[in-house]
């Protein structure tokens, strides 16, 4: 007698295929969950407030001393264990402010406690001194205070949480940018129909004593005065302390081949130490050479002009070659006259 299967009851095979399947899902989630839960407990759950100086000075005299303070908010439920850090700032490659682990020369920003433990849902005020010392260039002096939360084994430079802090030393200012470097680089198309792009590299440079915001205005002259120039969201938005340097390039889709360019750059400050400011155009301009030989239209342009030269060459052959015919079949005739009857 043959035995029919319940087809809605699984097998032992079947069985076993769906608990392995189970388990390993089961495996896979928890890994998922696992590293989410890391994830989440690597962010901190404290943070920094913005240093201060307590008498609200932002400028000191050469030779004076300040204390100030910062604030650690801990918002968890826990204890932490903070270590703070002295840095200073650089320009990053998105022309943004970044920590330094390295403080700026010619002032001393000491935390008066360097290792503090706040407590679950609590603020702690962490004071620090600030000394100028005397002979101190005047000028821009922005600092940094990091910190980071204590773990075996960390590096002295890294930090959870950074903030920055301006500070200038009382005295004449001068604010002055350059423009080191500018490159140009041209890739043509391998459509002789169509345009190809540039590039304009660049690096600004903060020569001065006090912190400058601006963008950089770069693009192509070429001849007859004809401007390739960018997208006006594409000029990139800089803050330079002093002796701070931002290296970059803007892209330019669409450029013709014309033969000889300045690739430029300038920059267009809009607040010098603190001040709003205004300009129309770049305060500082630098431009270098260019080539952009259209490889690919003199490719065509040979390849037509072959094609011509060889066509011409052969219709002279033809025509050549008729003639000869012509003259060999008058010379068999002879003149191809009729005799004259009075001879």
């Amino acid at each position: 007698m043959l035995s029919v299967m319940n087809p809605m009851r699984p097998s032992t095979a079947g069985r076993a295929l769906l608990a392995v399947t189970l388990a390993v899902l089961g495996l896979l989630g928890g890994v998922a969950l696992g590293g989410a839960a890391t994830a989440q407990t690597a962010v901190p759950c404290w943070a920094l407030q913005d240093p201060a100086l307590d008498d609200g000075r932002r400028e000191l005299q050469p030779g004076d001393q300040a204390l100030g303070g910062i604030e650690i908010v801990n918002a968890c439920s826990r204890p932490v264990t903070v270590r703070l850090r002295t840095g200073g700032l650089v320009t990053a490659a998105d022309g943004a402010l970044a920590w330094s682990p390295e403080p700026p020369a010619g002032v001393r920003v000491v935390p008066m406690v360097p290792e503090v433990t706040v407590g679950a849902v609590a603020s702690l005020r962490v004071p620090f001194t600030v000394t100028v010392p005397a002979g101190t260039t005047p000028g821009d002096y922005p600092f940094a205070l990091g910190a980071a939360g204590v773990q075996p084994g960390d590096s002295p430079s890294a930090v959870d949480w950074w903030r920055p802090a301006p500070l200038r030393v009382s005295g004449p200012l001068r604010a002055a940018i350059e423009i080191t470097a500018v490159t140009g680089h041209y890739r043509p198309s391998l459509d002789p129909f169509g345009p190809g792009s540039a590039t304009v590299g660049f690096t600004v440079v903060n020569t001065g004593t006090v912190t400058v915001a601006g963008r950089v205005i770069a693009g192509l002259t070429g001849l007859y005065s004809r401007r390739v120039l960018p997208d006006p969201a594409d000029l990139p938005a800089v803050v330079l302390v002093p002796g701070a340097a931002y290296h970059g390039s803007i892209d330019l889709p669409a450029v013709w081949p014309g033969v000889r360019f300045d690739a430029q750059a300038g920059f267009l400050p809009s607040d010098v130490g603190g001040t709003s400011v205004t300009f129309t155009e770049p305060g500082v301009v630098r431009a270098e050479t260019l080539w952009a030989v259209p490889f690919a239209q003199l490719v065509l342009a040979v390849l037509l002009g072959s094609v011509l030269f060889f066509a011409a060459l052969a219709r002279r052959n033809r025509h050549m070659r008729r003639a000869r015919e012509t003259g060999a079949v008058t010379e068999n005739t002879g003149t191809g006259r009729p005799p004259d009857p009075t001879t």
